[in-house]
């Protein structure tokens, strides 16, 4: 039996704002190797939209190139809504703080993590169809 292995994911640190907007670039038009889409490349994407949009429009754009995106790189099923608003809304509170977008990717991928996400959901309530396909609240901590 054949088995179809995901790339190992490669994350790398931004040292500056035009390496995260060249990231930002690469990803949009779907030339972002697979592997370099990690957490941190999510948190950058975020934090670029976030700067040139509101919340709101953040969200359409985000929710539109992720699914595009993966259906680009062979993983359709990939796109997961509450954890894509929910990290949405934390980016956009943690700009308001300030710091640079450097500092503030920088920042989140050190201290958001999946333990942190699961404060507030159940794995089942997480990982369910209703909160991979649209917004669910958490049932375990209320954000």
């Amino acid at each position: 039996m054949y088995v179809r292995l995901k790339p190992l994911k490669r994350d790398r640190a931004f040292r500056t704002p035009a390496e995260i907007d060249e990231m930002v670039e690469q990803f949009e038009e779907c030339r972002l190797p697979y592997e370099q889409w990690t957490h941190r490349a999510h948190l950058a994407v975020a934090v670029a939209y976030l700067s040139r949009m509101p919340l709101a429009d953040a969200i359409d754009h985000a929710r539109d190139a992720i699914q595009r995106y993966n259906i680009r790189c062979g993983d359709p099923a990939g796109y997961h809504e509450t954890l894509t608003l929910l990290f949405l809304r934390w980016v956009d509170r943690r700009l308001r703080e300030g710091g640079t977008a450097v500092e503030v990717v920088d920042e989140m991928a050190r201290t958001s993590d999946m333990q942190r996400v699961l404060e507030h959901y159940s794995p089942r309530r997480l990982w369910s169809a209703e909160a991979r396909a649209g917004w669910v609240e958490p049932d375990l901590l209320p954000l």
